[in-house]
């Protein structure tokens, strides 16, 4: 039997959508499916931690017995009730606080924990989906879906702390996921969750920044910062006086004042001294001054290449630790 040709084409062309229909449906339920079985898998990595009255937030296993949380979400600093996600409840101590990337370290007690596997930052890409699984208190685990909306190389925070790679998050962050683990699709952490360091989206604090900064909370107890003991103001630097002392910086750092008794004052450094680098790290603005300035630096020996009179010098500093009462702009 000869059908027009017409019928044939309408025909086909509902049967390819119907296949098409059911095919979307099925794949649609087996993603619902994966989320619920991701969730599960992440909750008892996750804990529910009551930081202040009245509000509770999430945390995240990044030990057999820490979790990290939001610093600005906690007020409190011993006996801080933590609801486990794998079951029970429990107390915490503060270990330390990072307010730089909006970090707090807590110690459980009498509890085992068992942190998330973690996720590989070379693996990240950008529009790739991500998970915000939290934990609350009364109803369990909570989950916001979004994508990794852009990412980024090492960043300097408005609070003057430095996070190894900048995950913006485009995600609905509901108050009580502030600290809750960001997974990728196959379950890994890649931070946790923090609504404090951006006015626009949420950011993933990175894993390694995490485990960076825990690592220093637990020896020291606190961020540790170097000090040079000097007040700076960053100068384009000429292209004559770049050629004449043979330097590939295009700005660095004037010296405005010295502090007596200092490091910088100790290694012979002057008033009007541009410093190029301290330690093999450039110094073109502040920020990098501070970069250069971490806690490993600390009771150390490190050149400071200066310009002086339009020629190179250099001059060895032993880096102090950063009195809490120091203020200003004196690095």
């Amino acid at each position: 039997m000869n059908l027009p040709e017409r019928w044939v084409r309408e025909a086909a062309l509902g049967i390819h959508t119907e296949v098409m229909s059911n095919t979307d449906g099925k794949t649609l339920a087996a993603f619902s499916d994966e989320l619920v079985n991701l969730v599960t898998r992440t909750t008892p990595g996750i804990a529910a931690v009551k930081g202040a009255a009245y509000r509770v937030v999430s945390g995240v296993a990044i030990g057999a017995d820490l979790i990290a949380v939001s610093d600005h979400a906690l007020k409190r600093e011993e006996r801080i009730g933590v609801v486990l996600g794998a079951g029970g409840e429990t107390t915490a101590n503060l270990v330390g606080r990072a307010p730089g990337i909006d970090l707090a370290v807590l110690r459980v007690q009498g509890a085992t924990l068992s942190p998330l596997k973690q996720a590989q930052p070379t693996d990240l890409k950008t529009g790739a989906l991500a998970a915000v699984v939290g934990f609350t208190a009364d109803v369990g685990p909570s989950v916001s879906l979004g994508v990794i909306g852009a990412l980024g190389g090492p960043r300097r925070t408005w609070k003057s702390g430095t996070l190894d790679q900048f995950i913006r998050l485009d995600v609905n962050l509901y108050p009580s996921q502030a600290g809750a683990a960001v997974i990728d699709m196959n379950g890994a952490l890649i931070g946790i969750a923090t609504p404090a360091l951006s006015r626009h989206s949420a950011v993933a604090i990175p894993y390694s920044s995490l485990r960076r900064v825990a690592d220093e909370l637990v020896q020291s107890g606190r961020i540790r910062r170097g000090f040079l003991g000097v007040g700076v103001q960053p100068v384009a630097i000429p292209a004559a006086l770049r050629g004449r002392a043979g330097i590939e910086a295009e700005s660095g750092l004037m010296l405005l004042s010295v502090e007596p008794d200092g490091p910088a004052e100790h290694a012979g450094l002057q008033l009007g001294d541009i410093l190029i680098s301290l330690g093999g790290h450039p110094t073109p603005d502040i920020d990098d001054l501070q970069e250069a300035l971490s806690g490993e630096a600390i009771d150390k020996d490190h050149e400071a290449v200066i310009v002086r009179g339009g020629e190179i010098a250099r001059r060895q500093v032993r880096i102090r630790e950063r009195n809490a009462s120091k203020s200003g702009d004196r690095r």
